[in-house]
């Protein structure tokens, strides 16, 4: 049964690869409410129009980059469920990223069928506001 629009979950992919924040669209239109941004900046922008329930977030990306939009969610104190996605296996990127509040990291070339499992399995966790602050369900996923 599929639910409506109203009851679905939204995310928010914020990537400055235009066929890839495509490929995700069409694949997660399916079972979520998806928009879409091409850099940081206007991820913040579409951040406070939509609301979403799960931003995709790219770390590499020319002008703001994710780590520096995490950095800017963590100073307003905005929690919010995070998917980084990246090129970059670098370990010290991943920490950084977990610290300011992603829930996971996902490097590229990704299996879109494991991408979606771990969308799923964000979405299911309970709200942040309801965690207590120690716990954070980190993962990196190569």
């Amino acid at each position: 049964m599929r639910l409506m629009a109203s009851q679905r979950k939204r995310i928010l992919v914020v990537d400055d690869d235009a066929d890839l924040r495509r490929a995700l669209q069409l694949l997660l239109a399916k079972e979520f409410e998806v928009s879409e941004a091409c850099d940081g900046a206007s991820g913040l922008r579409a951040l406070e129009e939509s609301s979403p329930d799960l931003l995709l977030l790219d770390v590499a990306m020319p002008g703001m980059s994710g780590i520096e939009v995490l950095r800017t969610l963590h100073g307003r104190r905005q929690a919010m469920l995070v998917l980084m996605l990246t090129a970059q296996a670098d370990l010290e990127l991943a920490r950084q990223a977990l610290e300011l509040g992603a829930n996971a990291y996902i490097t590229k070339p990704f299996d879109f069928g494991e991408l979606c499992a771990e969308v799923r399995r964000i979405l299911a966790q309970p709200s942040q506001a309801d965690q207590n602050h120690d716990y954070r369900p980190w993962r990196v996923t190569p």
